[in-house]
């Protein structure tokens, strides 16, 4: 049974979008497409399905006219600022506990990935295996999380690196660029990427200063822990689609319709009842915090027509919208 649905925290894609808009793309209509959030910066406190944030970055690549995207974007990453990293790096003596608590902390930004670190005797290999996998060959991700390893790794081994000595497994080798270094590369599949190293690399003293990082401030957005839970936080993005289908909502959530609507039939809940919840929240909440028109309010909740919104609504909470928001207020 699935306990969760495999979600990455929104914010996981601000190294693409921020890179876009260095090159002078604008990454909104992409969002938009996608039925994301077209902030940019992407907020840390959302998570969102892990189907849409993969085809945004190998989106993002095609915009960019860039088949070295990812890996130009992962190799160059701020690991200070990076939460997983900076938060490791402040606890971490040796390489192998870094890596280790990389793994632990990386669970709080996504459950769609299972990062690991595993010793078999002179080798050693460091990488994730995805929880579901997606449609498209994942070339840009892997790309991306390629060249953040080696970035990570590099660092963390100083004078003991020796690109010979390492193998990485990638999706795609074609997206990633050709560096003079002599590490390996070989085509995997879809499911993850790794990054196979000697052991003994481990056991270095980690030295925090080639890092100088901080522990960022505590992320407010807390990652789902039910089924449920990740169903809600995988929809509320796409409220404002009247097209949100069961059908529709099953895609964005990155399930088969059948299989997940038999799982939430087993916690006494249907998709339907879900998407209508989310949105008689939405708009309830609307109405009594802003003074939005009730008009701009069923917009943002997927209804085109104010009648049929209001008709919902009542449906919903047994009051009109200016019904609701009237009695809901509280008076200047």
């Amino acid at each position: 049974m699935t306990k969760n649905l495999p979600l990455i925290r929104l914010s996981a894609i601000n190294p693409f979008l921020l890179e876009l808009r260095g090159r002078g793309l604008d990454a909104r209509p992409l969002l938009q497409d996608l039925g994301l959030p077209t902030e940019i910066p992407a907020s840390h406190d959302l998570f969102v399905a892990s189907g849409s944030i993969y085809e945004l970055v190998e989106r993002s690549a095609e915009l960019a006219g860039d088949k070295f995207l990812g890996f130009t974007i992962g190799s160059a990453l701020d690991l200070r600022n990076w939460d997983p990293i900076a938060s490791a790096t402040d606890r971490a003596i040796s390489v192998g506990e870094l890596l280790t608590m990389f793994s632990v902390n990386a669970a709080e930004h996504s459950t769609a990935t299972r990062f690991y670190l595993s010793t078999d005797g002179e080798r050693s290999t460091f990488g994730f295996n995805r929880v579901n996998t997606p449609k498209a060959r994942p070339g840009q991700n892997d790309a991306f999380y390629m060249g953040f390893m080696l970035r990570l790794l590099k660092a963390a081994t100083r004078d003991h690196w020796d690109a010979a000595q390492v193998l990485f497994c990638v999706a795609d080798p074609e997206c990633i660029p050709p560096t003079g270094e002599a590490y390996r590369i070989a085509k995997g599949d879809k499911s993850g990427v790794q990054i196979t190293f000697p052991s003994q690399w481990l056991f270095e003293r980690f030295e925090k200063s080639n890092f100088n990082a901080s522990v960022s401030k505590e992320l407010s957005g807390e990652i789902p822990q039910s089924l449920i839970d990740s169903v809600r936080t995988a929809l509320r993005p796409h409220l404002h689609d009247g097209a949100l289908t069961v059908d529709r909502a099953a895609q964005v959530c990155g399930y088969e319709r059948r299989r997940l609507s038999r799982e939430l039939r087993e916690k006494g809940t249907t998709l339907s009842k879900e998407i209508a919840k989310l949105r008689a929240e939405k708009a309830s909440r609307d109405l009594v915090a802003t003074n939005h028109r009730v008009a701009d309010i069923a917009q943002n909740v997927g209804f085109d027509d104010p009648t049929v919104f209001s008709r919902a609504f009542k449906n919903w909470t047994g009051q009109s919208p200016r019904e609701y928001r009237r009695t809901h207020r509280s008076p200047d």
